[in-house]
């Protein structure tokens, strides 16, 4: 007697789908924020973080 099973291949799609959409929005998130923060090395007009929040030089000890 042979009989023949059918398989049943449509499940775990829709959650398949899911994480990628995730994975996904996962990359174009991190895409924008490197496009938003990111200053080349080589970029002179780029603001260096500490440069305005320098008070004067102390004096130079006396010896």
């Amino acid at each position: 007697m042979s009989r023949r099973i059918e398989g049943n291949f449509s499940q775990g799609w829709g959650i398949a789908a899911l994480v990628t959409l995730l994975a996904a929005a996962g990359f174009a998130t991190a895409f924008t924020i490197k496009q938003k923060t990111y200053h080349s090395p080589n970029d002179v007009t780029a603001p260096t973080p500490g440069a305005a929040s320098h008070g004067p030089a102390p004096a130079p000890a006396k010896h």
